[in-house]
């Protein structure tokens, strides 16, 4: 017949370690967080960057075989 097993008593050392646990468990939360923060801006600035390049694009394209005339020099009464 096996013998049962003894566990023993709680003790201080015990608390702390679910103490330990608990904030470990908040951060892991926090940085979860944050992680998703972190995704959803890498997001928005790719899709910023590319947007921007893709004006900037357009932009040469309309200037491109087009002369602009440049404002008449100021004149001077006096």
């Amino acid at each position: 017949m096996p013998r049962p097993v003894r566990r023993p008593a709680p003790t201080v050392h015990d608390a702390e370690l679910a103490a330990a646990r608990r904030q470990l468990c908040t951060a892991n939360g926090r940085i979860s967080t944050l992680e998703e923060q972190l995704d959803a801006l890498a997001t928005v600035t790719a899709n910023l960057y590319h947007e921007n390049l893709a004006l900037k694009t357009q932009a040469r394209v309309r200037r491109q075989g087009q002369v602009t005339a440049l404002p008449a020099p100021c004149q001077r009464t006096e």
